[in-house]
């Protein structure tokens, strides 16, 4: 792993480590975690080769940037690309007495709001440097602009035309000015690639749990357009929140929730495959979206060292090409899918968008 395995992203001419880490959980999303934990786990993830970090000003409202930061500002420069992302701007809550951190279980007492316009970019961006304690990054991801946190369309348009009058330009001149290698978007929900790029042509795409094994929908629609356009693709939440890492269990998460029952359905399926093939379903998780070339790395989130050594293993487990056709046959995967080890997909050309 390391920088010496990187993939190009998109027409950048930037490359990036083909795997690294985010560092959500570490931000107490799902359970507060010391300090000292959160550095070992950083700690080892560097251990095992890991050169790719990527955080937010969400992430525990602002300590996933000052826990990523105090563990990499020491670190040379050139050893590791960084990213974080722009479109949250933290500020002191209105009653301090009676804040509350949610949906974060810890994280720090600071309260948000959603600004992209042109100088809520750049102020977004400067901050997140002060909290990481690091005066550069690498890319700038616009942060959770969709129907999730926007479920009234009036409201994505209004956000979106914040984009277009002047956020879409800071970006640019960021990115003109040498301060950042690459800019683009996160995206939780099909349809948003599309959006954006209807807008403006970004350079890069973090998906998060939209291109898994456990669902590919979006591949022929939105990572086929993204890459004829020549942005490149992150895959993040390779895991779908956990499920694909845990398996069928009490307590398995599914995009942040309880599992439904016909992930759960799909999930056995994929286990058993795996079970018949002795590949680690974990394994499968995060070698799977790499079968594309519009794919240039994936993230996985840790919260504790033991996940770091476990994924740094699942990620180099050998997976014959008998799996991957084992899942296409089953219909897991559907046969426009490419698969790890293949030859480069030509679906991309044969007009599959």
């Amino acid at each position: 792993m390391g920088l010496k395995n990187t993939r190009p992203l998109g027409a950048t001419g930037f490359q990036i480590p083909t795997v690294g880490v985010g560092t959500c959980p570490l931000g107490e999303l799902f359970e507060e975690i010391t300090e000292q934990d959160a550095q070992a786990t950083l700690e080892t993830a560097w251990d095992n080769g890991i050169r790719l970090y990527d955080t937010a000003p969400w992430y525990g409202r602002g300590q996933g940037e000052h826990r990523t930061g105090r563990f990499l500002y020491r670190k040379n420069r050139d050893d590791y690309v960084l990213s974080t992302k722009v479109g949250r701007r933290l500020v002191v809550p209105r009653s301090r007495k009676n804040f509350q951190t949610a949906p974060w279980q810890g994280g720090l007492a600071f309260d948000h709001v959603h600004d992209y316009t042109y100088d809520g970019i750049l102020r977004s961006y400067e901050d997140s440097l002060q909290r990481l304690g690091i005066n550069k990054v690498d890319i700038l991801y616009i942060h959770d602009l969709d129907t999730g946190y926007f479920p009234h369309e009036q409201d994505l348009l209004n956000k979106l035309k914040e984009l277009e009058s002047g956020g879409f330009r800071a970006l640019e001149e960021l990115k003109a000015a040498g301060e950042i290698a690459a800019f683009g978007a996160g995206i939780n929900e099909p349809g948003m690639i599309n959006r954006f790029l209807d807008r403006y042509p970004l350079d890069v795409f973090l998906v998060a749990s939209r291109y898994t094994l456990l669902e590919q929908e979006i591949y022929a629609d939105e990572l086929l357009r993204a890459q004829q356009q020549g942005a490149g693709i992150v895959i993040g939440g390779v895991f779908n929140s956990g499920v694909l890492a845990t398996g069928i269990q009490d307590d398995a998460r599914y995009d942040y929730g309880k599992l439904p029952v016909l992930v759960a359905d799909r999930v056995r399926k994929l286990q058993a495959v795996a079970a018949d093939f002795a590949v680690p379903l974990a394994a499968a998780a995060l070698q799977f979206p790499l079968g594309s070339s519009a794919v240039a790395s994936v993230l996985y989130g840790p919260s504790q060292q033991a996940e770091v050594t476990q994924n740094s293993a699942n990620f180099q487990h050998p997976i014959p090409a008998a799996f991957w056709l084992a899942l296409r046959d089953q219909g897991l995967i559907a046969e426009h899918i490419p698969l790890p080890g293949e030859a480069p997909s030509d679906y991309f050309y044969q007009g599959v968008i």
